[in-house]
């Protein structure tokens, strides 16, 4: 069954998905920063700061001693998602995220030049943090409005065994129990999510590339270029979408977030036609990960692999660890 999501939809979702890469047993949010060209530039989870060690740093609250809280030592999805973006920065930008923030969060948000929070929930409006930050808000300009959905029915499900429709995946048992994606499920999640937003049965694709510190730089699906209304365009049949479409890969590049994808890696969902691996191989794309191996004998799949195999690019299909995740936005409430 074809699924479709509206920008505002999209957004939160990544911001849930970001959310599932959190190891905190209790609470998991993310956040998700956009622009004005409706590109994501940052997307952020709740964690410990980089070097500070699950082993060493707790996720419980020691009510017996005050220094084994995590709350001393979690950085907040949305001072992440700030840190980590890819554009110079935050000026004018939109952030979804999962919870209303805290007054920390909302100075970074201030100092950041965001012009917008749009929150999913308000469960601690109560609290004196919330409310602190909601003065702090209004002060500053900083509009906040609750995310309401035209199109989502309190979940969406990404379901891999769909998509990779040559048979069982390979799950490792393990890693399957953790709590939290791994990098390479979560951004093949990505890659799906995007798809969502294309407006095609059946030619549902998408796109996500990761630089080496693991930050996604750029997305993308199969659509029409920019400007091209789908009223104007006909997509009925195959030869009719080769002619106007662009596809996820060549989205992806062209919606980066950074200055250059050199060296990147590309999650897709189906192997690259001849086409987008002359603009993979141009873009200095390094690696690529696909699901579907579909079209993998194809005369068209040869010949990219043909070039890649020239220039030394890595293809791999990815053997995903978890077969379904489901994106629950009810689940922040509870």
């Amino acid at each position: 069954m074809m699924q479709f999501t509206t920008w505002d939809d999209y957004y939160m979702a990544n911001a849930f998905l970001a959310a599932l890469r959190s190891k905190d047993p209790v609470t998991k949010v993310g956040a998700c920063i956009v622009n004005d060209e409706k590109k994501i530039v940052g997307i952020g989870y709740n964690g410990f700061p980089i070097g500070c060690s699950d082993d060493v740093f707790p996720w419980t609250k020691d009510t017996a001693d005050p220094l084994n809280s995590k709350y001393l030592y979690v950085c907040h999805a949305e001072v992440n998602a700030i840190m980590n973006k890819n554009s110079a920065d935050t000026m004018g930008c939109d952030l979804y995220v999962a919870l209303f923030p805290c007054n920390g969060c909302s100075k970074m948000i201030i100092q950041s030049r965001i012009k917008k929070v749009i929150y999913f929930s308000d469960k601690y409006a109560d609290k004196p943090t919330t409310i602190a930050s909601k003065k702090l808000l209004d002060a500053a300009g900083v509009e906040y409005v609750k995310f309401t959905s035209s199109t989502l029915n309190g979940r969406i499900e990404l379901n891999f065994r769909d998509i990779n429709n040559i048979g069982q995946l390979n799950l490792n048992e393990q890693q399957a129990s953790r709590d939290y994606l791994c990098w390479s499920d979560y951004f093949m999640s990505v890659a799906v999510l995007a798809s969502y937003r294309s407006k095609v049965a059946g030619n549902q694709m998408g796109a996500c590339i990761v630089n080496s510190d693991n930050k996604i730089v750029g997305t993308g699906y199969y659509g029409l270029p920019i400007g091209c209304s789908y009223d104007h365009f006909s997509y009925s049949t195959a030869a009719d979408r080769d002619l106007y479409f662009c596809h996820a890969e060549m989205n992806a590049i062209a919606n980066k977030n950074c200055e250059s994808v050199r060296n990147c890696t590309i999650y897709v969902l189906q192997f690259p036609c001849c086409e987008c691996a002359k603009i993979l191989i141009q873009s200095g794309i390094k690696t690529i990960y696909f699901l579907n191996e579909e079209t993998f004998e194809s005369t068209d799949a040869r010949a990219a692999c043909r070039m890649f195999d020239a220039v030394d690019i890595k293809y791999t299909r990815l053997d995903m660890v978890t077969s379904k995740i489901v994106i629950d936005f009810d689940a922040i409430n509870k």
